[in-house]
């Protein structure tokens, strides 16, 4: 196993030559994938950080050969869009579990570190105005995730899916959760079963969270996906052995699956004590060896990754 993860590492970072298709070229499937950076002044107000959202979408097309059909923010980016109002009550501390607890013992109707995400209404704002943006951009919008309240009351760590009319047509559960999300929030773990693909421009797109792309079992349920997008939030440094990690998900279940495309896309950054780094790289199954499409060009600050498939 190890020395086929060796191999695989290595297929990776070999570039797929002509993958770009040609501007002038209809026949192309294009994916933006955003290295999003968190830090406290994305997340002063709430239009900083739409300010922000904005701001990278406008670099996309910018820089973007093709206008892309779909564009993918990583895990936990609307997590802290949800803590903006008790800003006044976080903003003196270093300390993420510690601010939390304040806020708890200074809130009314709060009354565990789980309540502070449930008893904040910030997910209808927090949907609604990606509910425009995706409208406004024309694209589809993997809108990160949110510690939201479910059906059954509990707490989930959801991603959501808006397509370019701005209408919410897919949500998603992380179903194998840190024990960050468990131990110190008081998350839930989501349903493989409930898990299901969402269709762009007619083309089956899979999706996982982070952790949940490290199991097998969705290989079967996924195999017959046109793209298998992978949105993390990485919590460790990005070494060697972070690196090696990173191959045992996404990259691994493309291969074993025969899926012909997948994008990982991090989040990066810090709060407080959290901080976050990892690649995220676009890349290409070919039968017996993945080649690589785009790569950020760090581990650990803002960048955008693209990548455009010939469909005809």
């Amino acid at each position: 196993m190890q020395n086929r993860l060796i191999y695989l590492f290595i297929l990776l970072f070999l570039p797929v030559a002509g993958l770009n298709a040609d501007p002038a070229d209809d026949g192309v499937f294009s994916a933006a994938g955003v290295q999003f950076e968190i830090d406290a002044d994305t997340y002063r107000t709430e239009n900083t950080f739409f300010s922000e959202v904005k701001q990278e979408l406008n670099e996309i097309i910018e820089d973007s050969s093709v206008q892309p059909d779909i564009v993918i923010f990583p895990e936990y980016t609307g997590v802290f869009f949800q803590l903006i109002e008790y800003n006044d009550v976080i903003s003196g501390y270093e300390n993420f579990q510690k601010a939390l607890i304040d806020v708890v013992m200074s809130t009314p109707g709060v009354s565990n570190l789980a309540d502070v995400f449930t008893s904040s209404d910030s997910e209808i704002s927090y949907l609604e105005r990606w509910s425009r943006i995706a409208d406004k951009y024309n694209i589809y919008a993997v809108a990160g995730s949110c510690f939201v309240t479910a059906e059954d009351g509990t707490l989930r760590n959801r991603s959501f899916v808006f397509d370019p009319d701005g209408e919410l047509i897919y949500q998603q559960d992380k179903v194998f959760l840190t024990d960050f999300e468990t131990d110190i929030v008081g998350l839930e773990p989501g349903s493989i079963e409930e898990a299901r693909m969402f269709n762009v421009e007619g083309r089956k797109i899979a999706l996982t969270i982070c952790r949940d792309t490290y199991s097998p079992e969705w290989e079967d349920k996924f195999s017959d996906a046109f793209l298998w997008i992978d949105i993390k939030a990485n919590g460790e440094v990005f070494d060697a052995e972070q690196r090696e990690s990173f191959m045992r998900a996404l990259p691994l279940r493309v291969m074993n699956s025969g899926v012909r495309y997948g994008i990982t896309v991090c989040a990066v950054g810090n709060y407080m004590d959290l901080f976050w780094e990892g690649e995220s790289s676009a890349f290409y199954n070919t039968g017996n060896r993945l080649a690589l499409a785009d790569i950020s060009d760090s581990c650990d600050s803002d960048d955008r990754i693209f990548f455009n498939i010939r469909t005809q």
